[in-house]
């Protein structure tokens, strides 16, 4: 159809509104027939009135397949018929009032067109031809009527046409306005759909960068720290020691970061889990404080920790998220006090919450700064990240991780005397376990008799993990991919089996199926997963798969001898070679 007349969503959006609006429409034909009834006769009203509801019937079923979005253009031409009868039954009404001789029917004429024309108005935004259907009959009736039938004379008439040109005009002028800026906004909603979905997309592309990234840079790091934690096991003197000590804390420090930058980008996609375990509060507190004392001592800086007696010992949570905020409150407190003190404080809160404090005597943080700095990628000035480094992501992840678990973080400093970052959490009380195990120490080493195999395409990683349990007396063999791995475990048991999940020819997952199925002599061997892969959900996965734990690179020796001593316990009973623990 031309100008723009034609079938589409918007017409059909017509019709359904249409028939929503057929038994208030039907109210007030009933009306109107009551007051013809009382103007111009009982007849006239019934007739008009009849037609008018047999309309309103009408419309109503024709606009059914619309609204149960089923249309088809058969349907429309069926709704535009319905839609002249409409209008055609209005314009009788307006036309017997016009042609009346009683006083003021006139202007009921005039009331019944500015009716229709408004009704019709009313559909300009969503279609023109909804338009044009509903409110060109009732203008062309309102101009050519009183050009036909001349109800004034002289300067009256030309009035009256006037005046109902104005009208009609303005009223079609302020429709098309409607209809453009609804165009409009319906653009800019598709628009922004659009840009959503862009957005979503560079949301996921960014989620699998980020897992490619973790993987390539946590593979080389596990060599570096693997064989740096290796080498601290060997002859070395004071100055050599002290070497790799710094090749170990630099590349602990890369990791921080590389983790700030994964967690951040779980946190916003709301995919970072917590959980929710019994953890010695205190335990913690102190083993932070172990890490960072040689840094500290390194400046010349006391480091403390001062614990309230009123304060919870052992509680619920997540410890591994409390003690990334501790590490990165201290790291920050170290990394800008040059001299004085640090202290870490477990306090008693008066709302019940644990209270976790970090005070330093440092530079302290400018008050207009203050607001921004939790912040993604916010350092105090320009110049802090050449003097002190850093990329800006702790303090927001810090105060992300407070909030994720229902506490908080907050900042008082002073310029030039020190810094004080207060975290509380509510974390459950829990029981104090048995004595043995509440003074347990770390875990053991493994016993020389147990075997175990690392499978990994990698040399290096092979090498690592080789060099680390190696140092603790344990019997390693290596594999390159599933295939070697199974060929050896054809002929041999092992004790433990470290499997790397990506290997070319047969990676680690369908290795331990076939592994589970009976496939050579270690169906109900632990199988621990190792991958480079640090994800939200990665462990979860991999559990479910069948794997006994999950380790991921770099390696730290610590975990690597936590997880190899609590699983293979178990399977060193009938030897005698048990882990002692």
């Amino acid at each position: 159809m031309p100008w723009g007349l034609g079938f589409d969503d918007g017409f059909d959006a017509v019709a359904c509104e249409t028939r929503r609006l057929a038994p208030a429409r039907a109210g007030a034909a009933v009306v109107v027939a009551f007051l013809a009834a009382i103007n111009m006769g009982l007849m006239v009203g019934l007739v008009w009135g009849g037609f008018a509801l047999a309309c309103e019937l009408w419309t109503w079923i024709a606009a059914t397949p619309q609204a149960q979005g089923r249309a088809t253009n058969a349907h429309r031409w069926h709704f535009l018929v319905t839609g002249l009868a409409f209008g055609a039954l209005w314009v009788s009404l307006a036309s017997l009032y016009w042609t009346g001789f009683k006083p003021g029917f006139q202007f009921d004429a005039l009331l019944v067109w500015a009716g229709v024309l408004l009704n019709g108005i009313s559909f300009a935004f969503r279609s023109r031809l909804g338009l044009a259907l509903f409110a060109a009959p009732m203008a062309l009736a309102m101009v050519i009527e009183p050009l036909l039938v001349p109800r004034y004379h002289g300067i009256q008439q030309l009035t009256v046409v006037v005046g109902a040109l104005t009208l009609v005009a303005y009223g079609f002028i302020c429709a098309n306005q409607n209809l453009q800026a609804a165009r409009a906004l319906a653009e800019t909603q598709a628009l922004l759909k659009e840009q959503k979905q862009a957005a979503e997309t560079a949301s996921q592309a960014k989620s699998a960068f980020l897992a490619m990234m973790s993987h390539e840079l946590r593979t080389p790091m596990n060599g570096v720290l693997g064989m740096a934690h290796a080498l601290q096991t060997t002859p070395l003197d004071a100055r050599q020691q002290d070497y790799v000590r710094t090749v170990i804390r630099s590349g602990d420090v890369l990791m921080a970061i590389l983790n700030d930058i994964l967690d951040l980008s779980k946190i916003e996609a709301g995919r970072l889990e917590l959980e929710a375990a019994p953890f010695d509060l205190r335990d913690l507190a102190a083993r932070v404080c172990d890490l960072w004392t040689p840094s500290t001592a390194d400046k010349g800086l006391t480091l403390e920790l001062k614990v309230d007696p009123a304060a919870a010992h052992w509680v619920v949570g997540d410890a591994m998220r409390v003690r990334q905020i501790l590490l990165n409150l201290v790291s920050n407190a170290v990394k800008f006090t040059d001299q004085g003190a640090i202290t870490l404080a477990i306090e008693a809160d008066p709302d019940g919450r644990v209270a976790l404090s970090v005070r330093d005597t440092g530079i302290g943080i400018p008050r207009d700064v203050q607001k921004r700095l939790f912040q993604s990628f916010t350092q105090a000035d320009v110049s802090t990240s050449r003097i002190h480094g850093g990329t800006g992501l702790g303090l927001s992840i810090c105060r992300r991780l407070a909030e994720l678990m229902g506490g908080d973080i907050a900042l008082t400093s002073t310029l030039g005397r020190g810094s004080t970052f207060r975290v509380t959490l509510p974390l459950a009380l829990a029981p104090v376990p048995g004595a043995a195990e509440a003074q347990a120490g770390p875990a053991a080493e493994p016993a020389r008799a147990i075997k175990v195999l690392v499978v990994d395409d990698h040399p290096t990683n092979r090498a690592v993990a080789a060099a680390l349990l190696g140092a603790v007396g344990a019997d390693v063999a290596s594999a390159a991919d599933g295939l070697e791995a199974l060929d050896l475990l054809m002929g041999e048991r092992f004790d433990l089996i470290l499997m790397d999940i990506h290997m070319p020819r047969l990676d680690g997952v369908e290795t331990l199926r076939r592994i589970r199925a009976g496939e050579g002599l270690a169906a109900d061997a632990v199988v621990v997963a190792l991958t480079a892969d640090a994800m939200t959900g990665e462990r979860e996965r991999l559990l479910g798969l069948g794997f006994d734990d999950y380790l991921s690179k770099p390696i730290q020796p610590a975990a690597l001898l936590d997880v190899v001593a609590r699983l293979s316990e178990a399977t060193q009973g009938e030897d005698g070679a048990r882990l002692s623990a």
